[in-house]
């Protein structure tokens, strides 16, 4: 056999190994089959078993979506065949659940354990909307690679009856002692005697009562429930057991440990053997109620301030007027409006605005008393309603006018905005309210009409409505918006007032707005100014204002007498601290092709002290553009000199009221002569504005002012009217309007 074997060649032994291979080969394949099979089999038989299982088995998505359910589950939901059910079933936290929000607690512990064990819930048998208890564990499947969440599956089981069979009671115990409600069956006998026939472990955690001690005394909860809302825990008790109807209570609570609570009671009221059984759970919504405050305040208290808002102000005078009208009751509404409020705003920041509302509000708390009514409207608006002003008109209003005098006394206190003390004002507008007006908002327009009353009055004090009021209100409105007409047609108009040197020769000029009204003929800037500021153009007018001041400085440079003149414009503390003011004033300039070194931008010392190292930075792109920068009304704040240490201007506008006084006494006359010195010091250029007669040009032109400016040389003109006084081209021309130098 050995010599035989030798024998054969290599080709023989590679087809004796494929034939081997082979065999190997196929006897793999058929145990592979045969486990194939096998494990199809027990795929098959697990599946049934499954189906089978009495027990609900289920798979479901994390959106809440269910995949699939056993045979016992589809039955426990009220269907037929599980097709039926998962077309049915399409949101299971919102369609199954009865108490909202289990779902998600159920998701919490299931993303955060990676399974729930016993999860105790009443459903809803889904088809039939019956109420039922079931009992569910689930774990978490996840894919392999990115552990993301791919699918619940998990088992539920009703416990209806195991609830409802009073000799399961140690059972049931077990099953619902970790539940964050507390179940509950209370029993009322015929006798009037209470008995406490069930209650769980968590309903203990709740109240801090131990369970044999309610047992022992049904009536020790009551005494927890806080002393206002006793007597409407007990009339709701009493309701449904007068009419045998369901108990839904919410009330308050101070628990043994002390700590206060919100609690609900839920429970259905049943007749048996002439006893009445409540059956129901107990449950602490203290989260809920404090989200729910926290949204009412949201809607209904100013964020800022903690006052009422608008809306919420709105409803209580709807009520406060129907109760006046009711009862020929008399109340009183204050509309305070804090008085240049804006401009600390514009000066010294938002945030010291916000201060100044907070201490506001609480001041005005402090003017009332707690039935009174104290809101804020928005911004710096607020309204005060005293809702028992008087017996009669008279003894109403007397009071009305004490409070109102009390809050402008409170608003001139010095106010603390840290570093900053801040002297404050308000005006008031008073209405009396007798249920005669039909709405809060008629109410609020005569308010607000008086309070204007107090601001044209001189501000800082008090106005009662007087119906003429009104017609002034709706003036102001409609200049308004004939304003905002205005600033889109060519109604609004420059005036150029000329400013002349030392030698009388004219050497720019200021741009002064002034507005030709179609019907009213002809308005002053003081006029509508402010006006515009208070409805939101205040950017819209000064836009306005730049626009036609360059387009005009651009038609001078291309006349030969006029090609050297400056322009001065006036620049608002709003224009200048607005994001886009250095972007809107370079387009201007490109866009009319003028020389940036023409053009002086006056600002106020209210611009400066906003943000001083902002207000320092914009200024220096101002200068690398070419611009020219002047301090406008020199001498008024209290810090002239260290602006014009630190910051880049060029030159100083004395206030026209110093220029006034010149002719006063001797220390006016100094006062004028150090602000030249120290210009000349510090090499800036020096103008004087509002000179009215020679005396004043004598004085300034002996103590070295470089530009002179006022009524003296020449009222302000039309663009037309001013470019006249240069004469045409072929014409001598006229710029020299005092013989200074003759």
């Amino acid at each position: 056999m050995a010599a035989a074997l030798q024998q054969l060649d290599g080709a023989t032994w590679v087809a004796i190994g494929s034939l081997a291979l082979a065999g190997l080969m196929l006897a793999v394949a058929l145990r592979y089959r045969a486990l194939s099979t096998r494990h199809a089999q027990e795929l098959a038989n697990t599946a049934e078993l499954i189906e089978n299982l009495s027990e609900g088995i289920y798979r479901s998505s994390p959106d809440g979506l269910q995949l699939s359910a056993n045979r016992a589950l589809v039955k426990l939901n009220g269907y037929d065949s599980e097709a039926e059910m998962l077309a049915g079933v399409t949101d299971i936290g919102k369609q199954w659940y009865v108490e909202a929000g289990r779902r998600e607690e159920f998701r919490t512990i299931l993303h955060r354990d990676g399974k729930v064990e016993n999860f105790i819930s009443e459903v809803y048998r889904h088809k039939t909307r019956e109420r039922i208890w079931i009992t569910e564990s689930a774990r978490l499947v996840r894919r392999r690679r990115s552990h993301q969440p791919l699918y619940y599956e998990g088992s539920v089981r009703e416990i209806t009856g195991a609830l409802e069979r009073l000799n399961l009671e140690e059972r049931f115990h077990k099953l619902t002692d970790m539940l964050p409600i507390g179940l509950f069956q209370f029993v009322r006998h015929p006798d009037g005697r209470f008995e406490v026939a069930c209650l769980t472990g968590s309903a203990s955690r709740i109240s801090g009562i131990p369970v044999a001690e309610q047992i022992a005394n049904p009536r020790v909860f009551n005494d927890l429930v806080v002393e206002e809302d006793r007597e409407m825990f007990a009339r709701s008790f009493a309701a449904s057991a007068e009419t045998v109807s369901p108990w839904d209570c919410e009330a308050r609570i101070v628990a043994r440990d002390g700590v206060r609570k919100w609690i609900r009671i839920n429970a259905h009221a049943e007749m048996f053997e002439g006893s009445i059984c409540w059956y129901g759970y107990i449950a602490d919504i203290s989260l809920r109620k404090e989200q729910e405050l926290e949204i009412r305040q949201l809607a209904f208290v100013d964020p800022l301030t903690k006052l009422l808002n608008r809306r919420a102000f709105m409803s209580r005078m709807e009520e406060i007027i129907a109760n006046c009208r009711r009862r020929g009751a008399h109340a009183a509404l204050l509309f305070i409006d804090l008085d240049n409020f804006k401009t600390l705003n514009d000066t010294q920041g938002h945030d010291m605005g916000d201060l100044l509302l907070e201490q506001v509000a609480v001041r005005l708390r402090a003017c009332v008393v707690a039935t009174d009514i104290v809101a804020r409207l928005g911004g710096d608006e607020f309204v005060v309603v005293v809702e028992e002003a008087g017996g009669d008109a008279a003894q109403a209003t007397l009071r009305a006018i004490s409070i109102a005098n009390r809050i402008v006394s409170e608003m001139n206190r010095e106010f603390a905005l840290g570093d900053l003390k801040h002297a404050g004002s308000a005006s008031v507008g008073l209405v009396m309210v007798d249920g005669a007006v039909q709405s809060p908002d008629d109410l609020l327009k005569r308010a607000d009409a008086a309070m204007y009353q107090a601001k044209a009055a001189g501000r800082n004090g008090v106005a009662i409505f007087e119906p003429g009021a009104l017609d002034q209100e709706a003036e102001r409105r409609q200049v308004a918006a004939d304003l905002r007409e205005a600033l889109s047609g060519d109604q609004l108009v420059l005036h150029f007032q000329p400013q002349v040197d030392f030698a009388g020769r004219v050497v720019g000029a200021e741009a002064l707005v002034r507005w030709h009204h179609p019907r009213r003929g002809l308005i002053a800037p003081a006029q509508f100014v402010a006006l515009a500021s208070q409805f939101g153009l205040g950017d819209a007018l000064a836009r306005h204002v730049l626009d036609r001041g360059l387009r005009t400085l651009a038609g001078w440079s291309r006349e030969p007498a006029m090609c050297h003149l400056r322009l001065a414009l006036n620049v608002t503390t709003q224009c200048f601290a607005a994001d886009g003011f250095v972007r809107t004033l370079t387009d201007l300039i490109d866009h009319h092709g003028v020389d940036a070194g023409l053009v002086t931008l006056e600002l106020t010392e209210h611009v400066m002290t906003r943000e001083p190292k902002r207000i320092a930075r914009r200024m220096s792109e101002l200068k690398q553009l070419g611009l020219r920068l002047a301090l406008d009304d020199f001498g008024t704040g209290q810090s002239s000199l260290a602006y014009l240490k630190q910051l880049p201007f060029d030159e100083i506008k004395i206030d026209g009221g110093f220029v006034a006084d010149i002719e006063g006494t001797d220390s006016d006359r100094a006062l004028v002569k150090t602000m030249l010195s120290m210009a000349s010091t510090l090499g800036l250029r020096s103008v004087a504005e509002h000179v009215e007669n020679v005396r004043q040009e004598a004085f300034l032109r002996a103590y070295g002012c470089d530009v002179l400016q006022g009524n003296f040389y020449c009222q302000p003109l039309p663009a037309d009217e001013f470019g006249a006084l240069f004469g045409p081209a072929d014409a001598p021309r006229r710029t020299a309007f005092r013989a200074a130098s003759a």
